[in-house]
């Protein structure tokens, strides 16, 4: 029995060092903040590329950032789905009445037989684009970007020896429901792995012209479902670094219900499972340290019982340390982020106390979205069904044009997702 919570307790004492290391390092990246500022001079001509597939509740929202950047030289290229798709009409509508002249709306045409269709679409919009242009971005239909949002993204490719720069995703939600905590509580333990482990965020992504006129960039995105974990082995192939914009964090305030964010977490997950070195070591430690903590609790009872309050009192410290390292770490990079947010005037709310609830029970949803993810081969993304027995194997089973959703719940439309 003492060996089983000395072993459980020295995998939690890991556990929570690891996250005090990650968290430090997330912190270093956001205090860099002042010397990254610095770099006003950089602004290289770019193409902005958003691909659509519905009509996203923020659409409106992106578009008005995107269109507004105070950046002196870029361009945008908004490619939709299908002719039908909603979205066109929504897009056609807004520059009739806030025309851009750098704006150009297409529809995709590139065939998506063994890739993602966002892949598809990204893959499309870079061939076209013209030979004056330096460094080509995209970001997803639920991003707001703020005024310098493109200035933020680029800034780290000023250093030749970065070809791939990536913006980071926080959740900062206003509803307190299961669903929305669950998502945030994950996703602010996860940033701290992706910030360490250079796992990219496809919502905001700026490319140098090495990478993105290398074909074998192009070769590899047209065989992945993703656009954004596998960047990491790009960016080694090309012998270039791939670097996180602090300043281009990204805030989603949307809800979601619980069954939703589940779903949202084990796509994650998959997706790093395809495309990630390290995901054993991710899943590993998410299985042990769960493992731990149930083992922990249940002999800290027994310790309790039997009277043993010394050993009861050092398995709850354990405890207390393994979850007050991980909160603690994710309130330090919170309160960074929240400076940063607010000093662009944005709004950002905080649930700290329900947050650390939400982290308590985490070890245990990751480990069922990660038994979810491993089995995984058939993916339902916006109507798109896709067969994906490996990582290079992509199959789609079905498609048909993105319909817009009968009314229904509105948390679960914001995320319209499934595994």
């Amino acid at each position: 029995m003492y060996q089983l919570a000395t072993v459980s307790s020295l995998c939690l004492i890991v556990f929570g060092a690891l996250y005090l290391y990650w968290g430090s390092r997330a912190a270093r990246l956001y205090r860099s903040i002042r010397d990254q500022r610095a770099d006003e001079d950089y602004t290289p001509v770019a193409t902005v590329i958003l691909p659509l597939r519905g009509n996203d509740p923020f659409l409106v929202h992106c578009l008005d950032g995107l269109l507004n950047q105070d950046y002196p030289d870029y361009r945008v290229k908004i490619v939709v789905d299908h002719v039908s798709d909603p979205a066109l009409g929504f897009v056609r509508q807004y520059l009739r009445k806030y025309p851009h002249p750098n704006c150009e709306v297409s529809i995709r045409h590139q065939q998506a037989f063994n890739c993602g269709l966002k892949n598809a679409t990204l893959i499309q919009a870079i061939q076209s684009v013209s030979a004056d242009v330096e460094v080509v971005a995209w970001l997803d239909a639920d991003v707001l970007p703020h005024r310098r949002w493109l200035r933020d993204l680029v800034a780290p490719l000023r250093d030749a020896e970065v070809g791939i720069a990536s913006g980071i995703r926080w959740y900062a939600p206003q509803s307190t429901n299961a669903g929305t905590l669950v998502r945030h509580a994950w996703n602010a333990a996860a940033v701290l792995q992706m910030l360490s482990l250079d796992i990219a965020w496809g919502g905001s992504i700026a490319l140098s012209r090495s990478v993105f006129q290398d074909p074998r960039f192009s070769n590899t995105l047209c065989k992945m479902m993703w656009d954004d974990t596998g960047l990491k082995s790009i960016a080694d192939q090309l012998n270039q670094k791939l670097v996180f914009s602090p300043t281009a964090t990204m805030i989603n305030a949307e809800s979601i219900a619980l069954d939703s964010s589940l779903r949202f977490i084990t796509r994650q997950m998959v997706n790093a499972r395809f495309y990630h070195s390290h995901f054993w070591f991710i899943a590993t430690l998410g299985f042990v340290s769960a493992l731990a903590q149930t083992v922990l609790v249940g002999l800290g009872l027994l310790f309790l019982y039997q009277g043993q309050q010394l050993a009861a009192g050092l398995v709850m410290g354990v405890l207390a340390f393994a979850g007050g390292s991980v909160a603690f770490s994710i309130y330090r990079v919170g309160s960074h982020i929240e400076q940063l947010v607010r000093s662009r005037g944005g709004e950002f709310r905080r649930h700290p106390l329900k947050t650390v609830g939400y982290l308590w029970l985490m070890p245990y949803l990751f480990c069922g979205c990660l038994i979810a993810a491993i089995r995984t081969r058939t993916i339902n993304w916006r109507g798109v069904i896709y067969y994906v027995p490996a990582p290079f194997e992509i199959y789609i089973n079905h498609y048909e044009p993105f319909q817009k959703p009968a009314p229904m719940s509105v948390r679960a439309e914001l995320e319209n997702v499934s595994i």
